[in-house]
C-alpha cells in the first residue's frame, strides 16, 4: 500500500469443492483435475445439471453437534476453514489467539453473496406447501449473511469489528481488502478475512438460469463444462465453499515470528454502473480497479507477472475482462501469464476472491502456475498467454487477482513474493 504499514497474510483455510484444506485445494488445481461432476440431486439437476460441491464435507467431523444445528452449510464452511486458517498461523485455540492480542483487537472480514438460503428455502417451502404455519426460532440468525461472522466471533471470542461485505461476486475480494483499511488505520491487529458460501438452492439455481448464466449443456464429461476463455464456453458451473486468511501487519508478525505467505501489496475497487447483471463490454470498470489497485501498490503495470483472472466461462463476462486487461496492460499483456481456476472449482460466487487470492499466494510460494481447464481453443480477443490445461513452472514476483460480479462490483488484489519483504 502508498502508507507505510504493510500488511501480510500468516495463515490460509479452505474448504473446497476437492476437500477440507488448503493441500487439498492446492493439489488439485495444479494436477489439472476437475471438481466438477454432475449434480447430486435430482431435484438442483433440472436447472444445473453440472455443479462443483464439496461433495466430502461433513460438518459434524469438525463441529459440535449445537453448533451443527444452529447453523447453515455456508456457516459450517467458514467456520471449519476459519479453524484451518488460524491453526495455520500459529494457534489451535483463542486463549492462544488472545495471549498475543486482547479481543478486541482481532476483527473478522467476511465476504458472502447471499446467505443461509437453503435454511431460508427450507423454511419457505414449509409454510408455502401447509407442511407447518411454523418455522424454526433460528430461521433469521442461520440465514442471515453475517451468520457466519458472528458464529465465528462466538466461537472465538472475537470482539473487535465483525463485517460481512455483500458485493455479489466480489465479496470476498472487497472483504481482503477493506479488512486491509483496519490493519492501517490501527482498528485491529490481525484480521480474519474470506468468503463463504453455498447457493444450491431452487430458487438461486434457477434466477441464475433465467439470467443466462449457467452452463446447460456440455461434454459427456461434466469435469470439461467450465471453460474460461474457450470459444465453446456457454455459463458458468456453480461451486462452493469457504477461504479465510489471517491477516496482520508485517511489524506484528515478524515480532511474533510467523511464517509470512505473502503481502497484500495492492486494493483497488469500482463500479461498472452499467447493467444489473452484464459487465460493461468495454471492461472500463474493470480496469478502474485495476488502476486503482496498482497504484495502491506503488507500481507500474509492467510490475505485474502474473493475473489470477475472473473468468467465470461466460460468453460476456469473459470478453468483458479481456477488453479490461488489454486496455490495462497494453502489449504487456502479451507477456503476462493469465489463468482461470474456475475450470476446475467452479463459479464459488461470494468465495471466489478469498479462494483465488489463495491460489495466488500458493503460487508466489511455490513458483507454479495453475491452470486455465478446457482452454482448448481459445477465442481470439483472450490474453494471449492463458496457461491452458497444465500448471506452469515460473517464478513471479507480483500477482493481481480480479473479481467482477453482478451489479458491476468490482475487486482487485495485488499480492507480493514474501521473498520481496
Amino acid at each position: 500500500m502508498t502508507d507505510r504499514v504493510r500488511i501480510v497474510v500468516t495463515g490460509l483455510g479452505a474448504v473446497s469443492p476437492f476437500g477440507v484444506g488448503v493441500p487439498l485445494f492446492w493439489n488439485g488445481i495444479i494436477s489439472g483435475q476437475s471438481a466438477v461432476r454432475e449434480t447430486p440431486d435430482e431435484h438442483l439437476r433440472q436447472w444445473a445439471p453440472a455443479t462443483a460441491y464439496a461433495r466430502d464435507f461433513d460438518a459434524t467431523q469438525y463441529l459440535d453437534k449445537k453448533q451443527v444445528q444452529n447453523t447453515d452449510r455456508f456457516t459450517q464452511m467458514g467456520m471449519v476453514a476459519a479453524m484451518e486458517a488460524f491453526r495455520d498461523a500459529g494457534w489451535d485455540n483463542a486463549t492462544e489467539i488472545f495471549d498475543q492480542y486482547p479481543a478486541d483487537r482481532v476483527g473478522i472480514s467476511i465476504g458472502c453473496a447471499f446467505g443461509g438460503v437453503q435454511t431460508l428455502e427450507d423454511g419457505s417451502a414449509r409454510l408455502s406447501t401447509g407442511r407447518s404455519s411454523r418455522v424454526g426460532p433460528r430461521l433469521v440468525p442461520k440465514s442471515i449473511p453475517n451468520a457466519a461472522g458472528a458464529a465465528i466471533a462466538m466461537q472465538y471470542g472475537i470482539r473487535g469489528p465483525v463485517m460481512t461485505y455483500s458485493t455479489a461476486c466480489a465479496s470476498s475480494a472487497n472483504s481482503i481488502g477493506e479488512a486491509s483499511y483496519w490493519l492501517r488505520l490501527g482498528e485491529a491487529d490481525m484480521v480474519l478475512a474470506g468468503g463463504a458460501e453455498c447457493l444450491f438452492s431452487p430458487a438461486i439455481l434457477a434466477g441464475l438460469r433465467a439470467a443466462g448464466a449457467l452452463a446447460t449443456e456440455g461434454p459427456e464429461d461434466f469435469g470439461k463444462w467450465s471453460r474460461p476463455f474457450d470459444k465453446a464456453r456457454n455459463g458458468m458451473i456453480m461451486g462452493e465453499g469457504a477461504a479465510m486468511l489471517v491477516l496482520e501487519t508485517l511489524d506484528h508478525a515478524r515480532a511474533r515470528g510467523a511464517h509470512i505467505y505473502a503481502e497484500l501489496a495492492g486494493y483497488g475497487t469500482s463500479n461498472d454502473a452499467y447493467h444489473e447483471t452484464s459487465p460493461d463490454p468495454k471492461g472500463g470498470g474493470a480496469k478502474l480497479a485495476m488502476e486503482r489497485a496498482i497504484k495502491s501498490a506503488a507500481l507500474t503495470p509492467d510490475a505485474i507477472d502474473y493475473i489470477n483472472a475472473h473468468a467465470t466461462a461466460t460468453p460476456a463476462g469473459d470478453l468483458a475482462e479481456s477488453a479490461a486487461l488489454r486496455e490495462m496492460f497494453g502489449e504487456h499483456l502479451d507477456q503476462i501469464p493469465v489463468s482461470s481456476i474456475k475450470g476446475a472449482v467452479g463459479h464459488m460466487l461470494g468465495t471466489a476472491g478469498a479462494i483465488e487470492s489463495i491460489a495466488c499466494i500458493k503460487a508466489l510460494e511455490t513458483s507454479t502456475l495453475p491452470p486455465t481447464l478446457n482452454c482448448d481453443d481459445k477465442e481470439e480477443q483472450a490474453p494471449k498467454d492463458v496457461v491452458a490445461n497444465h500448471s506452469r513452472q515460473q517464478h513471479i514476483s507480483y500477482a493481481l487477482s480480479s473479481s467482477f460480479g453482478f451489479g458491476g462490483q468490482n475487486g482487485v488484489l495485488i499480492w507480493k513474493n514474501a521473498e520481496l519483504i
